[in-house]
């Protein structure tokens, strides 16, 4: 009985993972049903009103879920014998490996997985019985490519959820064989068994010389940059930072100050942490709530975007990445707000700290690299908070796993935009746009749409 209640649980969490939240994972397991069930035309029919409903919604789900449900829409569409667009994930697929049989559920023993292509990648979800397991590893055709690190919340099994991205799965061959392993080797079982039969027919079988030749898979699912690559993305971000803290000192009431890794390996060691591939920077909001700050950044990116940069946020509202108009949509500076609220400092990534505004302004400048950047006032008082007393030593697997109260992530999520804001920041840029010859772009993520593949790739990141 423990079994098969065990089974329809994992069936059920499985749509709500893949679907990324109860309701959307239970509209989500019902078009499965009916795909399953080949009710082709009920799919078509449900799968387009869900779309419109997901379409019309304010809130900011929307960004996260309009490509999720156009992905879903489009496949449903190719399984009906309809297909619309060019997709190569909707031929992929796993399978049961031929010779072998599945494992029943009630003989897995160190834990479970599954297995989906999705708009960003392949996804693989799974859990963990063995609480004391911190990590699992990725195995194809026996080599391994990544390990991942293990969520853990009370009462329940520690689990992971990962994608590997287009860029990756291009790459792999065009059968392959997937296994999961716990660290101390244990075979994770999914319905098909302890291995899995991957079928990507588009792949190019590149993954394994690139892996030979060094290459590796980082935690966003993407194929790491090379040293060389690093080093080119470094220099070029801060090209763009010298001309975006121009036009702080220039057009806006704070500067614009580096932060997180950015600060820490300029403060630490003089220059980037080696590797780091992304860069980060803030300026102190002259606001302090939450609304306010909100309303500032979004008049602050209507005016960037009006002198020349374009400006982006992800599939969570975020405001905001900034990078030029000749700049390609990875390489961008992340932005955001500072402020001073209820006694504390408020930043994301998830930051609420004891400190103050003395502790960022008046700003340093310092050297890094050939470009003059700034540095909080008190740069130790801010990595201390936030990176805490170990700070001072290098840490290559570093991850802000803290749990972050609920309150905290609930201010912050109050500063992102939903769909009516983006609304009215594209109706001001274009009614002023004619007197900004040299305007940019305001850029929302989620909402491109996906299809045809080669136009979003142009504007937008995986």
């Amino acid at each position: 009985m423990y079994y098969k209640l065990l089974d329809s649980v994992k069936k059920i969490i499985r749509a709500i993972i893949a679907a990324g939240g109860i309701r959307n994972g239970l509209s989500y397991g019902k078009l499965v049903r009916l795909l399953q069930r080949k009710k082709y035309v009920r799919s078509i029919e449900f799968a387009e009103k869900t779309f419109v409903r997901v379409c019309s919604s304010r809130n900011k789900r929307f960004f996260k879920f309009r490509q999720f449900w156009q992905y879903a829409l489009e496949r449903t569409y190719y399984r009906a014998g309809k297909g619309r667009v060019g997709e190569p994930h909707f031929i992929c697929k796993a399978s049961k490996m031929p010779g072998l049989e599945a494992v029943p559920v009630k003989k897995v023993d160190a834990g479970m997985f599954e297995t989906g292509w999705t708009h960003l990648g392949m996804r693989l979800d799974g859990f963990v019985f063995d609480k004391t397991v911190n990590q699992v590893q990725i195995f194809i055709d026996g080599n391994s490519v990544r390990s991942i690190g293990l969520y853990k919340i009370p009462l329940a099994p520690n689990y992971f959820h990962y994608h590997i991205k287009r860029e990756v799965l291009n790459t792999f061959p065009a059968e392959s064989i997937l296994e999961i392993k716990t660290s101390d080797g244990r075979p994770l079982v999914s319905d098909y068994g302890k291995k899995v039969k991957l079928y990507i027919p588009h792949g190019t079988g590149e993954l394994g010389k690139r892996l030979i030749n060094g290459a590796s898979i980082n935690k966003k699912g993407f194929y790491a940059p090379t040293k060389e690559d690093v080093i080119k993305k470094q220099n070029r971000y801060l090209k763009i930072y010298e001309k975006a803290r121009d036009y702080f000192d220039n057009n806006f009431e704070s500067p614009l100050f580096i932060l997180y890794g950015t600060l820490l390996g300029s403060y630490r060691g003089g220059d980037f942490i080696p590797g780091d591939d992304d860069f980060d920077a803030g300026y102190i909001s002259i606001k302090n709530s939450a609304a306010e700050v909100k309303e500032e950044t979004i008049n602050l990116v209507v005016d960037l975007v009006l002198n020349g940069f374009t400006c982006s946020f992800n599939r969570k509202g975020r405001l905001f990445r900034l990078r030029l108009a000749e700049d390609t949509p990875d390489v961008h500076l992340d932005l955001r707000p500072v402020w001073y609220e209820d006694g504390a400092i408020w930043a994301h990534k998830q930051a609420r700290l004891d400190l103050t505004v003395e502790d960022f302004l008046p700003v340093k400048s310092v050297k890094l690299r050939n470009s003059t950047v700034y540095q909080p006032n008190n740069t130790e008082a801010f990595v201390r908070a936030y990176y805490g007393p170990g700070w001072k030593v290098p840490d290559p697997g570093y991850s802000n796993s803290t749990i972050i109260p609920r309150y905290v992530t609930k201010k912050l999520a109050s500063i992102c935009i939903n769909p009516g804001d983006y609304e009215q920041m594209l109706k001001e840029i274009e009614k002023r746009r004619t007197n900004y010859p040299g305007a940019g772009k305001l850029i929302s993520i989620g909402s491109y749409d996906l299809y045809p593949l080669e136009d979003f790739e142009k504007d937008c990141e995986w």
